[in-house]
């Protein structure tokens, strides 16, 4: 456990209790010390006043000083009269202190923290020695109070940062603690808080980040149980035909309708595979090799390659191609209009109209109508999910990744794709796409 200054509680803990201490000690601090000094000048003042009042009784009137004292307040200040040597045990003066009392018969000795201050002043071989009493000691008194004020604002300077440290370091901690059992695969944890600051929103998006790592880790597991039934389904039928190929006395009919059944399967399997291996190849693409081209004649061409098939079903062309030049990955942009034109095909009716309209203002704008069944506005959200076949299947010979990969392309050239369909009517895809790709 590494120290506590050198974790955030620690930093936040010194820094945030100077910023309390310091601006409660200044005035404080000054206060003492200018107010202190001031009564510590009217004290020692006040003692050489008490010993000359002394010495001009006892000189003036001829008094001793125990007379003398009877004439003089002693609850205040207490005089004393010491001999030489008694002085020298009951003071220790420093040279200079000793010397000025040499020279000027008086001298004034200021107090120390614990020590009271004194003032001292010879009469005949005598010494006269004013001091403070200790019950009515004005500098001791503002001393303890200043020390009591000073330890006060110390503790309450210390309380409000250990509070403010653990209400917000309390929070922290336990993103952190979360932050572990994430790491540990626990996606379901959620961190309560009702707060409006900057820890509240960075709890909202760790709660949010939760949720969309939950639901991506249902998606993997839904993928992985898709893409083993899809290949599980082809499998199996390859091998059940060729068992039954295998049995003897089979007729040239049945054998030859089990080799067109394989090879449908294994056509199958082929196409999915590679849909598979396209689809990873583009989740982990981020740049595309743009040049420029006429998009308009690559949907003309991609019509070409398609023209058995909408044939075969005498499609009436509706078309509206506007010359579009565009910096787009030809290759990539072929896969989105032989996805989206085959399944315009497939689900138009006999004798059905299919209408292609391209134009471009601020982006390149392709849409593709059929006039198929439809798809149901439940089914409209998923769509686009990977292997998701609805119930009117429009992608009923395929595995449900055509529109995923379109997805994908489409999003790498900084476009969008939408499907709006009226059951009953019609189906329109529509893609959306910078005229020179991403920015």
């Amino acid at each position: 456990m590494k120290p506590f200054f050198q974790s955030i509680s620690g930093r936040f803990f010194l820094i945030l209790f100077g910023l309390l201490l310091l601006p409660l000690l200044i005035p404080l601090g000054a206060t003492f010390f200018f107010q202190f000094d001031s009564v510590r000048q009217d004290v020692a003042q006040q003692l050489a006043e008490r010993t000359g009042t002394v010495e001009r009784l006892m000189v003036e009137q001829e008094l001793s000083f125990a007379s003398a004292s009877r004439y003089v307040e002693q609850s205040v200040i207490e005089t004393t009269e010491v001999s030489a040597d008694r002085l020298q045990t009951m003071v220790s003066l420093s040279e200079t202190e000793t010397e000025t009392l040499r020279r000027k018969g008086e001298v004034a000795v200021a107090g120390t923290f614990s020590e009271r201050p004194l003032h001292i002043r010879q009469v005949g071989e005598r010494y006269l020695v004013a001091t403070p009493n200790p019950d009515q000691d004005l500098v001791s008194s503002i001393r303890n109070s200043s020390l009591v004020g000073i330890g006060l604002t110390i503790a309450v300077a210390f309380f409000l940062t250990w509070f403010a440290v653990r209400l917000v370091t309390r929070r922290i901690k336990r993103i952190s603690e979360a932050a572990v059992e994430v790491t540990q695969g626990n996606y379901d944890i959620q961190i309560p808080d009702h707060g409006s600051d900057e820890v509240a929103n960075l709890i909202q998006n760790f709660n949010q980040m939760t949720v969309a790592l939950q639901r991506n880790e249902y998606l993997a597991k839904d993928l992985a149980a898709a893409i083993s039934h899809e290949l599980k389904t082809p499998i199996a039928s390859i091998h059940g035909f060729s068992r039954l190929l295998a049995q003897p006395n089979l007729s040239e009919d049945k054998q030859q309708h089990y080799i067109r059944i394989i090879g449908q399967e294994s056509d199958r399997l082929s196409r999915l595979t590679s849909n598979l291996v396209r689809l990873s190849r583009l989740d982990h693409q981020s740049i595309i090799q743009r040049k420029a081209y006429r998009f308009d004649e690559q949907v003309r061409h991609a019509l070409l390659l398609l023209e058995s098939q909408w044939t075969d079903k005498h499609l009436i062309l509706d078309l509206e191609l506007a010359e579009v030049t565009v910096v787009w990955e030809e290759e990539l942009m072929q896969q989105v209009l032989l996805n989206l034109l085959q399944n315009a095909v497939y689900f138009s009716p006999v004798n059905g109209v299919l209408s292609i309209r391209l134009t471009q203002a601020t982006d390149v704008t392709l849409t593709i109508t059929d006039q198929g069944k439809g798809i149901s506005a439940a089914e409209l959200p998923f769509v686009f999910d990977r292997f998701y076949q609805g119930e009117t299947s429009r992608t009923t010979d395929g595995h449900g990744l055509g529109l995923s990969i379109v997805k994908r392309i489409v999003e790498l050239h900084g476009g969008a794709v939408t499907l709006d369909s009226t059951p009953g009517q019609e189906t329109s895809a529509r893609i959306q796409i910078p005229q020179k790709g991403p920015a």
